[in-house]
């Protein structure tokens, strides 16, 4: 794989953070232009993408940062993000509760405004993926699969010359089958909140399977106190997630029944 893509005047360009600007600015098209159907202004949600972005990123970067103090020497190695270190889960227990304020702020569309970025966001999110996969993080555990991957650069993060599950295109694959089911499901919504439910639901369904098969052990443990080693962090993650979506489904049916 190739964590650094190439150098430009002395600096690395490296593959997971052009993937995630890639990823992002996909999300960020995505969401202006389906957006016009639901009567939010392209200034208002451009600014809704850029200020929910950054919490996004430093929500993520704050749990990687919780995951793993011991490879927290000093504040650069906090801030770091050149190689990797975010986690995912992070960026929507931050993002979506200021993202929501902010658009309770603007008086925009609550639900509907999520149930666009619910759209895109997969597709992002796998995008993203592919540079996890470049990088060697977020790596699986070792294989004798015909489609393991191997690692032998020295810049990656995972263990060397031993074949381990892709998981981070298990990942992606599945990212973009949630983006093809909340795309489809979109033209068919009875209720506003519908499509973000979906997306919740399977993204968090499909995750924690794919945790089964993860191998860096140091993304931690799930309520390591009362649980022990049961859940990983992200599984624990995606439970809740699976009760948010449910709630979801619950509120927004009952009130699309009582408009019939």
């Amino acid at each position: 794989m190739h964590p650094i893509l190439f150098e430009i005047g002395g600096i690395s360009v490296h593959a997971y953070g052009l993937l995630g600007a890639i990823g992002f600015l996909t999300v960020a098209f995505m969401t202006l232009r389906r957006a016009r159907t639901i009567g939010v202004e392209t200034d208002a949600l451009a600014d809704l993408i850029f200020w929910t972005s950054i919490m996004a990123l430093v929500g993520a970067r704050l749990v990687y940062v919780l995951q793993t103090p011991e490879l927290m020497g000093s504040w650069r190695d906090v801030v770091n993000l050149r190689a990797g270190g975010l986690v995912f889960y992070g960026s929507l227990l931050v993002g979506i509760p200021f993202g929501s304020w902010y658009m309770r702020r603007r008086k925009m569309p609550f639900l509907a405004t999520w149930d666009v970025f619910a759209t895109a966001m997969p597709i992002g999110h796998a995008i993203t993926r592919i540079g996890c996969l470049m990088a060697g993080c977020c790596y699986g555990l070792p294989s004798d699969a015909p489609w393991a991957v191997t690692y032998t650069n020295l810049d990656g993060v995972a263990p060397l010359n031993i074949a381990l599950h892709p998981v981070q295109l298990y990942e992606a694959g599945w990212l973009l089958v949630v983006g093809l089911i909340t795309n489809i499901a979109w033209s068919r919504k009875q209720f506003d909140g519908q499509i973000m439910a979906l997306y919740l639901l399977f993204y968090a369904a499909g995750r924690w399977v794919i945790e089964l098969y993860r191998g860096d052990a140091e993304r931690g443990y799930f309520l390591p106190d009362l649980l022990g080693s049961l859940l990983t962090y992200s599984q624990g993650i995606s439970l809740m997630m699976v009760l948010v979506a449910m709630a979801l489904f619950a509120v927004g049916s009952r009130q699309a029944s009582s408009k019939v």
